[in-house]
Formats: structure tokens, C-alpha cells, sequence
């Protein structure tokens, strides 16, 4: 038994040093909503987490996904680990089950179809789900900063790993798994 077959809404996140990236879906091909949200300026973290708490409310997910910062492959920003912090506390407060997975685990998902980078494994998501197609960006060259839609990819990337994991993974409200 896989995750398609005992969950129901997944909001995947992908934060970022621009925002945030988010997929919302009810099995594993396929996406409700997504999209990313930017913050500027000053106080991204709590702009940030308003953000985070805007899209629980909306779509009132059974489990919500992130990265694990501190996983094995994660190579994020202090600011990013604390602003995942403050996010599995916000989930924790809303009662929502939570899991993280590093880096690795979604490469490791990804590998049997043949996707290592994560632009292989964004071109592997948009061939599987349509929708998608539109938003992949192009490849990125080492001098070019990381294009915004890359953060739909990348909770997209979460959101199937978390499906494809055999058995009940995600915990009760609030607690942490994988």
C-alpha cells in the first residue's frame, strides 16, 4: 500500500530565499494548485509564514510536506532552516501531519526514472504531469540565478516522493517523519 491509497490533500512547500514554492494534490499525478509567492524587503520569515498559513487555510491539507534542511543532500540557508522550523511549528499549532524529506530521499525516489539533477527530475514531473509542461524553465547555466518556477518543480519533487513511500509514513498533527 503506497501513500495514494491512504492519503487524501498533500500541500508540498519549497521554501526559498525569494518565497516559496507550493503543489496542493490529492494523489500523486494529480495537482489541484500551484504556484510560488515572492517576498521582498524586510522580515521574509514572517512574510513567509503568512504566506505558509494563508495556504493551509485555503486548501486544509491532511498532510503537509517539506524539506528536511538538515538532511542528508540539503544545502539551505540558516534563515531557510529557521523559517522550516517556524513552519513545523505552524503545522504543529494547525494540527496538520507533517513529513520532510531531504535532498536525497527525493533523489533516491527519482532515480528509477533516470532523473539525477533536479532539472531531470523537473523534466521527469512535467512529462508526467501535463500541466506542468508550461512551467518548466529552461535549463540553468552556472552564471544564471535559479528561475522561480524551478520551487514549483521542487515541492512537486516532495510531494511525489512522499507518495511514493511504501506504508504509513506521516505521523500524527504536527509530528515529523522520513
Amino acid at each position: 500500500m503506497n501513500h495514494a491509497d491512504i492519503h487524501g490533500r498533500v500541500l508540498s512547500i519549497h521554501l526559498t530565499t525569494r518565497g516559496l514554492g507550493f503543489v496542493f494534490m490529492d494523489a500523486p499525478l494529480s495537482p489541484i494548485n500551484w504556484g510560488t509567492r515572492e517576498v521582498r524587503g524586510r522580515h521574509k520569515n514572517a512574510q513567509c509564514l503568512a504566506k505558509v498559513a494563508a495556504l493551509l487555510e485555503a486548501h486544509q491539507p491532511d498532510v503537509l510536506v517539506l524539506e528536511d534542511p538538515e538532511g542528508r543532500g540539503s544545502r539551505r540557508a540558516a534563515r531557510i532552516q529557521r523559517l522550516s522550523q517556524s513552519v513545523t511549528t505552524l503545522a504543529q499549532d494547525q494540527a496538520v501531519s507533517l513529513c520532510r524529506f531531504s535532498r536525497r530521499d527525493v533523489k533516491r525516489c527519482f532515480e528509477r526514472f533516470g532523473a539525477h539533477t533536479r532539472f531531470e527530475i523537473a523534466m521527469a514531473i512535467a512529462k508526467r504531469i501535463l500541466a506542468y509542461e508550461r512551467f518548466l524553465p529552461p535549463p540553468r547555466k552556472i552564471w544564471m540565478s535559479d528561475d522561480p518556477r524551478m520551487s514549483i518543480f521542487d515541492a512537486a519533487s516532495l510531494a511525489m516522493t512522499f507518495y511514493c513511500q511504501p506504508g504509513p509514513i506521516a505521523n500524527q498533527p504536527g509530528e515529523m517523519a522520513a
